[in-house]
Order: structure tokens, then sequence, then C-alpha cells
């Protein structure tokens, strides 16, 4: 067996392997062009908030985040 066979079996087969998973993973989400939300774009749909298996929806006129705290520390 030369070089080139020895290459080509441990070396070309796996890289033909890998691409062929890449291209199979990359495509069905190039194909899908769904509208995607942006950060600084309008939400235009109800807030829930989800404590284990049973959903729980924000009281009326409360969005969340207008409270305050968070990482920065401004309570």
């Amino acid at each position: 067996m030369t070089i080139l066979e020895t290459l080509a079996v441990f070396v070309g087969i796996p890289v033909l392997i890998y691409a062929l998973i890449a291209v199979c993973v990359m495509l069905p989400g190039r194909a899908k062009k769904r509208p995607r939300y942006r950060p600084g774009q309008t939400w235009d749909y109800t807030a829930h908030w989800w404590a284990g298996d049973q959903p729980v929806v924000a009281a009326a006129g409360e969005t969340p985040g207008t409270r305050g705290g968070g990482a920065h520390g401004t309570w």
C-alpha cells in the first residue's frame, strides 16, 4: 500500500464524511427564509413566563425588564 493510498483512506475519507455532515446541517437552514427577530425591533406577542410545566402569563401592563435590576445592578 503506498503513502497516497494510506492518506486517502485515513485522511480523505474522514474529511469527506465531515464535509458531507456539514453540508447536510447547513442546507436546511439556508432554504428557510423566515423573518427573524432582531434586537431593537418591536415584539408583537404577549409575554409568557414559564415555571416548570405550568405556563404563567405576565400581569396586564407588566412587561419583562421594566422593574430594574439586572447584571449591572441598577435597582
